[in-house]
């Protein structure tokens, strides 16, 4: 896959903005606004909306806020659109909290997730960055939005200049120290571990998060896991940010474990570890 172009990345990024802006809007008057073809616009629109920013709706582009949306009555589609809307706007809110820690430079290792494939086209506005992953398609993505230089963990990318390691081991730590450890998790188990849903990535993450500098773990809304899936202690953990349906099962056992409430907003709580700082 060809790396997208800086000028590609701005339009892309302008039509997200203009979608969001306007709730829905043809392609022709994208095109005609952005002064490109209407087959650009819809190779644009298809990527975006894979990405969750948006939806197509017969030669539309509609913005899927459920709360900004659906709420209008003004909307000529809203109980057809409602079907399309399986993606929901607090998680992008959710993620965009971890760039609040990742500085240009550094070297993140991303865990593999539906929760971290939208965190990573916010990568754009970090330099220099040095990104390793265990997802294919997450890789693919990094590729498309960010100048970073790409590591996949026992995957191939085809047409880019990114480094190929069939397996985890010690000298990629050598090589690429990581700064930051962001991963995905499905639950806090009784024993104050930290538990994944997959139990094929749990040897992997169990060595990434003692071996990294930093750690930051975020929780969507609880979800059906496996807690005996443990990658790591809760103890361990610099950052912990939780959507806010996890706040109740979760808020004070964090204070319980030395957290310290940090940030909160409309779409997550974020907790930092006392002893960690």
């Amino acid at each position: 896959m060809a790396k997208v172009s800086s000028a590609q990345l701005k339009r892309r990024l302008e039509i997200a903005a203009i979608v969001r802006k306007n709730g829905e809007i043809k392609v022709d008057e994208l095109s005609d606004m952005l002064q490109v073809s209407n087959v650009t616009i819809r190779q644009d629109l298809t990527y975006l909306e894979h990405q969750g920013y948006l939806k197509r709706f017969f030669g539309r582009a509609i913005y899927i806020s459920p709360e900004d949306f659906i709420s209008n009555s003004n909307s000529v589609y809203p109980s057809r659109l409602a079907s399309y809307l399986n993606t929901d706007n607090s998680d992008v809110n959710l993620v965009k909290t971890c760039l609040n820690y990742i500085e240009d430079g550094d070297t993140i290792f991303l865990s593999h997730g539906h929760l971290i494939r939208k965190l990573i086209p916010f990568l754009h506005n970090k330099k220099s960055l040095t990104v390793i992953l265990n997802d294919i398609n997450n890789a693919k993505l990094v590729r498309e939005f960010s100048d970073a230089e790409v590591i996949l963990i026992g995957g191939f990318l085809i047409n880019g200049n990114v480094l190929q390691h069939p397996n985890f081991s010690s000298s990629i730590l050598t090589q690429f120290p990581i700064s930051h450890f962001i991963f995905e998790f499905a639950a806090i188990n009784t024993n104050n571990y930290l538990a994944i849903q997959d139990i094929e990535h749990q040897e992997l993450y169990q060595q990434i998060l003692k071996s990294s500098d930093h750690s930051i773990g975020i929780l969507p809304p609880r979800i059906s896991s496996n807690d005996n899936h443990t990658i790591g202690k809760l103890k361990n953990m610099d950052v912990i940010i939780l959507s806010r349906s996890a706040v109740n099962e979760y808020h004070q056992l964090l204070l319980n474990s030395n957290f310290k409430q940090h940030t909160t907003t409309k779409y997550s709580v974020t907790y930092h570890n006392a002893l960690e700082a």
